[in-house]
């Protein structure tokens, strides 16, 4: 079992953060990772956990409180990513631990999770480790800065 040690982000960790990001098919500079860290930091019931092994950053997991009217709301996995390299390695596994068990200090009894249909390989990690599929689901978004919506 490899050295893995899991830890709060702060924000000398941008740099990294960055690098890490185009496994989840995502970018940004160090400096788009510090301005979005500081803007969720200033949130309430938000953390991005971090894995380092070796001390390198290995993997994040980014969690988030969802209240609702309707339901008792829920903590979502927002990211989740652990370096190609490292993978299958125990370090998604740990991250989840870890941001399960933050949802329930945070008084949330749910963890949910998306995930791409794409990424067949990554629902049968979540399903191993306990999760299981509820519903589907499409994502709808209107771009605020487009003028063509009709809103």
């Amino acid at each position: 079992m490899p050295q893995i040690n899991i830890r709060p982000m702060i924000t000398h960790d941008a740099a990294a953060v960055s690098a890490l990001l185009p496994a989840l098919d995502y970018t940004g500079s160090p400096g788009d990772v510090e301005r979005r860290f500081a803007a969720l930091s200033a949130q309430p019931d938000h953390v991005v956990l971090l894995a380092f092994y070796n001390e390198q950053l290995a993997g994040l997991c980014h969690i988030q409180g969802v209240r609702l009217i309707a339901s008792d709301g829920y903590a979502e996995i927002s990211a989740l990513v652990v370096h190609t390299a490292l993978q299958r390695s125990g370090i998604g596994k740990a991250l989840v631990t870890h941001a399960n068990s933050w949802a329930q200090s945070k008084g949330y009894e749910r963890v949910r999770l998306r995930s791409g249909l794409h990424r067949e390989n990554a629902h049968l990690f979540y399903e191993a480790i306990g999760f299981s599929k509820k519903r589907a689901s499409y994502a709808f978004e209107i771009q605020l800065s487009d003028s063509n919506h009709p809103l």
